[in-house]
Formats: structure tokens, C-alpha cells, sequence
């Protein structure tokens, strides 16, 4: 596997009690779905990937898989695609 791949954080609790905990790994450190995320980086040729994994108890953990440089233009796409989520969510619940 090429670049670094590692978790970034673990949502702990769940989606019900409406409060889950953000836990911050140290970067560099693998997590659960680091190797998943190199893997998908590497087939698709990205620079970058992050995974957002909910198993059905609402727990969450997410990854990202690339260099630093790369990584630093997640966050505003992040933000984007969550206004984007959203707006389609509220949407669709109506």
C-alpha cells in the first residue's frame, strides 16, 4: 500500500442518545479501516480518499488515506458535501 493510511477518529455512542463522543487517534496510528481506505486509494488512483463507515448501532469511525497535502483539501469538500446531504435529507424526510 502506498501513502499513509490511518484513522482519524472513532464516533463512540450512538445516533439515539443524540451525543457522540468524537475519540482522536494519533495520526500514523492504523485503524480499522485504514487498509481499506489504501486499498480504494490505490485502485482508483486518488490522491486522497476518506471513509465514513455507520455500523447499524450508529457508531461511526472514519479514515483517510493520503498525503498531508491532499488531506488538507478535505475539510471544505467535507463541509460541502454535508450541506449538500442536508439539503437532500430534508428533502426527502418532508
Amino acid at each position: 500500500m502506498t501513502g499513509a493510511a490511518f484513522s482519524k477518529g472513532i464516533m463512540e455512542g450512538n445516533m439515539s442518545d443524540g451525543k457522540p463522543k468524537v475519540t482522536a487517534h494519533t495520526p500514523g496510528s492504523p485503524g480499522q479501516f485504514s487498509m481499506l481506505a489504501g486499498l480504494v486509494r490505490d485502485a482508483t488512483g486518488a490522491a486522497c480518499v476518506a471513509m465514513v463507515v455507520i455500523n447499524a448501532a450508529g457508531n461511526g469511525e472514519y479514515c483517510v488515506a493520503g498525503p498531508l497535502e491532499s488531506q488538507l483539501l478535505m475539510p471544505d469538500l467535507l463541509e460541502q458535501a454535508a450541506r449538500e446531504l442536508r439539503t437532500q435529507l430534508a428533502g426527502s424526510v418532508q
